[in-house]
């Protein structure tokens, strides 16, 4: 193995050292692409330090070409060496301009990172490649590690509508509804993935799950209504009937002044209220209605 990469470390000096002579230009880009090709290679059996070599080859053919800058950020990349990386893509966006596809790869840089420049990134790149699912799904796994469900949701929509039989898209995009408690749109997704996989025990067990929390926040929303409006009705109880009895009270009683916000008939009702709410939602006895 040492032996092979020696051989392959004299090969491409003298590649380099031809270079330098009096080749055609047509030559000298055969050995660049020669070297980029090998360091490609070398990147897939992850051999990134022989990489770098043939890398750094080409550039001393010329640095005025993207690839091999682009094979030293992906290696560098792989190897979490992220600054590294960024260096390298940024060479390359710099010799590509503002279309270059580099700016996904930067992105994912950024990600790792966890750089905010990565929206940037990948927003310049869907300019120009607005197909690409991949970046697509890298918006959606930022947006959803940043808890940004509005925005994730958003990223499902575009991709749903070129993949709209994808079982495992509907499902994922349903957890995004219920992490944003979008309960109506959560089941509609459920009943999506029912439709098209009707076993699914996990789904259905959600939906179950899901249905029953819409009817207890029903009950619930409606049994605090009730409890406000019996209250309202209180108070014009209180004033238009329990108040003058209150007074009638207070003009008749024997010695001292009677203070009408202090008799139990104007507030006893509204702890009572209070108290009854308290303990049917502790004990969960909120009536279905």
């Amino acid at each position: 193995m040492r032996k092979s990469k020696i051989i392959c470390t004299i090969i491409a000096a003298l590649l380099l050292v031809s270079c330098g002579s009096d080749l055609s230009y047509q030559d000298q880009i055969k050995n660049y692409n020669y070297l980029v090709n090998k360091a490609d290679s070398l990147i897939i059996v992850e051999n990134y330090n022989e990489a770098y070599q043939y890398a750094n080859s080409a550039i001393e053919i010329t640095d005025t070409l993207p690839n091999a800058f682009f094979a030293k950020g992906t290696a560098f990349y792989r190897q979490n060496r992220f600054e590294k990386a960024e260096e390298n893509f940024d060479e390359v966006i710099d010799i590509e301009g503002d279309k270059s596809r580099a700016y996904k790869s930067r992105a994912l840089v950024y990600l790792k990172m966890k750089d905010s420049d990565f929206l940037d990134d990948i927003d310049t790149y869907l300019e120009s490649y607005p197909d690409d699912e991949g970046a697509h799904e890298l918006r959606r796994d930022y947006f959803e590690a940043e808890n940004d469900f509005d925005k994730a949701i958003e990223e499902y929509n575009i991709v749903i509508k070129t993949h709209k039989d994808s079982v495992e898209l509907y499902v994922r995009r349903s957890e995004m509804y219920l992490k944003n408690k979008d309960y109506d749109e959560t089941l509609d997704d459920y009943n999506m993935v029912l439709s098209m996989r009707p076993d699914s025990p996990d789904i259905k067990s959600k939906k179950t799950s899901l249905e029953k929390k819409i009817n207890s926040n029903k009950n619930k929303n409606i049994f605090i209504g009730i409890l406000i409006i019996g209250f309202i009705v209180y108070l014009l109880l209180s004033f238009l009937v329990l108040k003058p009895l209150a007074l009638k009270k207070a003009a008749t009683q024997v010695g001292g002044e009677y203070v009408v916000s202090r008799d139990p008939l104007v507030w006893i009702l509204p702890i009572l209220l209070l108290v009854v709410f308290i303990v049917m939602r502790t004990f969960d006895l909120i009536p279905n209605f």
